[in-house]
């Protein structure tokens, strides 16, 4: 219901247009991020925010909600696909549920290191292949923020491949990712990210995966103290727009959230980068027990199902991605 509430609140201000000139209008527009306030991805909305109001002489203005309070993960996305929310700032995982070519950016292993994914996503490749398809679908991809990399976490340690047999690991709805620990040999278990603490905690599941700054800020270390650096899948934390809402801005204030949105990005790697110097002392001290499995065996599960992608996917779209990459 509070969600509703917001959501009903964010509709009586989103889009709300002065009485007079068009250069007059003001715009008011609720973000919403399943992170927790101080997640660096948190900090750079907050910083994206601060620059849009300025620069448009407060014209336009981001209200953000962090902690999943416009809703579960689902929820928003199918909110900002009909226009009641301005924007989300999610993984493309969670976007391949309305925009399926999305998948591809999931395939394990596709890159080695954030300059490499950067390359890929801010390169022509993604951006006729996949960015200018999500107009379509209702979403408009502003820029692509934030790229971690995943390791599993669980409540009993990992420290081989043969660990993960038969283990309920929480997983993105996502198909990439479910085929990925089915290969694993894990359960694959799709779980709204704001349940997983509690599922954690009760052992309704017996892990989940994630990059070690969010293991650290949302606190599931508290309930699942094995950390293992399998790093098999990146993250791409990206500002995606309701299509709706940004057809109904003036050009000058679509230029003025293009350029709050690179600052806001900014602002996060600053956090991301100054969180991860320190994250895994912060973890040890916090009674995590960090794992380095062998990850050939892990390279070779994933790898393989990239050819089980084919058929959803189609073998071109992941060639092109895959030299795009350099693989």
């Amino acid at each position: 219901m509070k969600s509703l509430a917001r959501i009903a609140i964010g509709l009586a201000l989103s889009a709300g247009l002065a009485a007079q000139t068009a250069s007059a209008q003001e715009f008011k527009f609720n973000l919403g991020t399943v992170l927790d306030p101080k997640h660096p991805v948190s900090v750079g909305m907050y910083k994206m925010a601060e620059v849009a109001e300025k620069a448009s002489g407060g014209r336009l203005k981001l209200e953000i909600f962090p902690s999943s309070q416009l809703g579960a993960q689902r929820e928003m996305w199918q909110n900002v696909q009909a226009g009641l929310i301005g924007g989300i700032v999610d993984p493309t995982a969670s976007l391949t549920n309305f925009v399926p070519q999305f998948a591809v950016l999931d395939l394990p292993y596709l890159v080695q290191n954030p300059e490499q994914a950067f390359k890929l996503l801010d390169g022509p490749v993604v951006e006729s292949e996949l960015t200018s398809k999500a107009p379509a679908a209702g979403f408009r991809v502003v820029h692509y923020w934030e790229v971690t990399f995943r390791n599993v976490y669980t409540r009993t340690p990992v420290n081989s491949i043969a660990d993960l047999k038969g283990k309920k690991i929480r997983v993105i709805p996502n198909p990439t990712f479910i085929a990925l620990f089915r290969a694993l040999g894990a359960a694959p278990t799709p779980m709204a990210f704001g349940e997983l603490y509690t599922a954690l905690q009760q052992g309704v599941v017996d892990g989940a995966e994630n990059d070690a700054v969010t293991y650290f800020t949302t606190k599931h270390y508290e309930v699942a103290k094995n950390y293992a650096l399998t790093n098999h899948l990146m993250l791409i934390n990206t500002l995606v727009f309701s299509e709706k809402q940004w057809q109904r801005l003036p050009q000058d204030l679509r230029s003025v959230l293009l350029k709050a949105s690179l600052e806001g990005r900014k602002a996060c790697l600053d956090e991301r980068h100054a969180r991860e110097a320190k994250v895994f002392d912060d973890l040890r001290a916090g009674g995590v027990n960090i794992t380095k499995p062998d990850l050939k065996p892990f390279v070779e599960a994933g790898r393989k199902t990239w050819t089980e992608s084919e058929a959803r996917l189609g073998k071109d779209l992941i060639k092109k991605i895959a030299d795009a990459a350099g693989k």
